[in-house]
């Protein structure tokens, strides 16, 4: 059964590299709560209702480019919802400048004849690398580190793999 309504809207039309975001950071289902209870609920209007979506989508007429910060109420947030939400708007401005520059690393590994593990490798090396842990790091956060930079990759393939 085919799921219909705005909320579905937000869902399905995300911007891919948005959707990979939101769901790294398990914020796609907060999100898709908050921008429709803050900017599409309040208007009885359907016609209203669907304009305000495709705007937050940046996919109205005259609207072409989706903003992240613009989906969210800022004005009416408590300050633990305000951190949450800068923390996930900094991994949709992240995959959003960077998303692309790592799919083509991958494919271009790939399309040379490299394995999975040395594209990875690769990746961390050329896009990564800042995440890795340095020397003044203590022996827990380098472990720390190391593991999240290996989930960040991970889910990269993955989601390079799904487009």
């Amino acid at each position: 059964m085919k799921k219909t309504g705005y909320k579905e809207m937000l869902r399905d039309r995300c911007p891919a590299t948005v959707n990979f975001a939101l769901k790294y950071c398990n914020a796609k289902e907060r999100w898709i709560d908050h921008a429709y209870s803050q900017f599409i609920k309040i208007y009885v209007d359907n016609k209203e209702r669907k304009h305000t979506t495709r705007i937050i989508l940046g996919i109205a007429k005259y609207y072409r480019n989706f903003e992240f910060d613009k989906s969210i109420d800022w004005e009416n947030l408590t300050k633990e919802e305000e951190a949450y939400w800068k923390w996930v708007s900094s991994w949709v401005g992240w995959f959003m400048k960077r998303f692309a520059y790592i799919e083509n690393t991958y494919k271009v590994s790939r399309s040379c004849g490299k394995d999975e593990f040395d594209c990875k490798v690769e990746i961390i090396q050329k896009h990564l690398s800042s995440k890795l842990p340095t020397d003044d790091d203590d022996e827990e956060t380098k472990a720390k580190k190391l593991k999240e930079v290996n989930k960040l990759t991970d889910y990269l393939v993955k989601c390079i793999n799904e487009v």
